[in-house]
């Protein structure tokens, strides 16, 4: 490759092709196609700019942007182990309600259960007790109802006596309280006083515990009072030869001598 020196000044050429012309003013090297390669002003030599002086810019350039990913990278991590935190509460917190009520269904039903318990030993117990009274009376000759206790008696007395032994016997003549209490005592084939009068006031039935009758098994034609026989019969007997188990009262006077039946609760 031939090179050209050319003084801008006077226009002065040489075909040199590594000739160099200095004026003391400016001296150019152009290549053999015209290229412009050096200059020179002054008598110094200029050469083509050095791109070194870049590198350290590139070499920053390059560290930043690597920082720049170091710190994605960074904030990438935190996010995602914040978010892992959470998860993780949030589950433990999920857990920790769903034992506090596990916990607190299972206090109440064992609170329950122990209730249910005590009231189970108290009832067996109260069982046990009217077992022992119903074994011990029935051998005495009481028959066991309907958590009632009925004395059948077997010799005959007017209706105030009669009253007077369930009475010493901790009992009363008997109340008939339901239909099923009245075929009960209807199936023991007695003739008995029970603890029904008129005898206060005449025509008002009331019981020996002062309640008012409210439902009565008469017979037909009954109370009749004895209008047959002058009057006064002003206490009820259950005579049991009857045909309909819910008729067999009948109205007598209480001078008469009839069995009768105590009943006391158990």
């Amino acid at each position: 490759m031939s090179e050209g020196v050319y003084e801008n000044s006077d226009g002065f050429e040489d075909n040199n092709p590594n000739a160099i012309k200095n004026t003391g003013i400016e001296c150019q090297i152009y290549d053999n196609v015209g290229n412009f390669k050096l200059s020179s002003r002054d008598g110094g030599i200029a050469s083509e700019p050095d791109s070194s002086g870049k590198r350290p810019f590139l070499v920053v350039a390059v560290f930043l942007g690597l920082l720049c990913v170091l710190l994605a990278g960074i904030i990438g991590l935190s996010v995602y182990y914040n978010k892992s935190i959470k998860d993780s509460e949030d589950k433990r917190n999920t857990l920790f309600q769903s034992f506090s009520l596990y916990k607190i269904n299972a206090t109440e039903e064992r609170d329950q259960l122990q209730t249910r318990y005590n009231t189970l030993t108290t009832e067996k117990g109260h069982i046990q007790a009217k077992l022992f009274v119903i074994e011990h009376q029935c051998q005495e000759g009481w028959r066991y109802f309907d958590s009632r206790l009925y004395f059948l008696s077997t010799e005959k007395k007017t209706w105030k006596e009669s009253r007077q032994d369930c009475l010493e016997r901790g009992a009363d003549l008997v109340i008939i309280n339901s239909r099923e209490e009245q075929i009960f005592l209807f199936n023991l084939h007695m003739r008995a006083w029970i603890g029904l009068t008129d005898s206060v006031t005449e025509g008002t039935w009331k019981w020996v515990d002062d309640t008012p009758l409210t439902t009565g098994y008469w017979g037909t034609g009954q109370p009749d009072n004895g209008r047959l026989f002058f009057g006064q019969e002003d206490c009820v007997e259950i005579y049991y030869r009857q045909a309909d188990p819910v008729k067999t009262w009948n109205d007598d006077k209480c001078g008469t001598n009839h069995n009768w039946i105590c009943e006391k609760v158990v």
